[in-house]
């Protein structure tokens, strides 16, 4: 696997940090799979900084494009994947399995069908009579189209702002995206004011996953994400998250 010079960088400056919290690592560094500035990652991002502080390990994540993010954390070389949907490992066949559920859900999104007209699309069947497009990244709308012949095509891209300028130019008819990222991209872009969110499909709930290396961790982790949720941290995040 041929890593970027940045990603080596960032690999070989967390080799060199020594340990001094009671877990013996003094840094974490987590894979985000899509960009950092999308709304996944303005939520989960600051919750798990937290988490970590209070285990006295400084947390980061770095953004790589979503498989290749899966093959660096899986094989130790990163620390975990920022955020996953819950049935990740059913949905990948468990390939990557050294990574491990951090088992409390940190938020829940909707994918949805963003079109220009009011298309009739009411289950994931009636997505087979037109041309889509989504994020390469996302394995659970995969999963979904697993089932679904669309006899217009379907074209899997590198970035969800890429599918809605296809959606623009009229090369699809559907884009295939998380509900709040996708309404972002329309109200921060003039040209695809003529895009709307036509359909919410699946409900999907949102967790962190670490490599097993670190797995002792894990119920540290998930009592501090407990008190934070009680505390209505969780809530005050994902609201700072949704402003423009």
């Amino acid at each position: 696997m041929k890593l970027s010079g940045r990603i080596v960088n960032i690999l070989a400056t967390l080799t060199l940090c020594a340990s001094s919290s009671s877990f013996g690592v003094d840094s974490i560094t987590f894979a985000s799979g899509a960009p950092l500035d999308g709304y996944q990652a303005k939520v989960v991002l600051p919750i798990l900084t937290e988490a970590f502080a209070q285990q006295n390990i400084e947390f980061t994540a770095v953004y790589i494009p979503s498989l290749r993010a899966l093959k660096i954390s899986n094989s130790g070389m990163l620390d975990g994947e920022l955020h996953r949907v819950a049935g990740f490992h059913e949905i990948t066949q468990d390939k990557y399995n050294n990574l491990i559920k951090i088992d409390h859900k940190l938020l829940s999104v909707y994918l949805a069908i963003f079109a220009k007209e009011d298309l009739l699309v009411d289950n994931w069947d009636d997505l087979n009579h037109y041309a889509l497009a989504y994020y390469r990244g996302r394995k659970n709308v995969d999963a979904y189209l697993s089932h679904v012949g669309a006899q217009y095509g379907i074209y899997k891209v590198n970035t969800d702002k890429q599918a809605f300028h296809m959606l623009a130019s009229n090369k699809v008819d559907i884009v295939i995206s998380e509900s709040h990222l996708g309404n972002s991209l329309i109200n921060s872009n003039s040209n695809l004011s003529g895009i709307k969110e036509i359909k919410r499909l699946d409900k999907t709930d949102i967790y962190a996953y670490i490599h097993n290396k670190h797995q002792s961790l894990i119920p540290a982790l998930i009592s501090s994400l407990q008190q934070m949720k009680s505390q209505g941290k969780f809530e005050q995040i994902k609201l700072k998250a949704q402003q423009p």
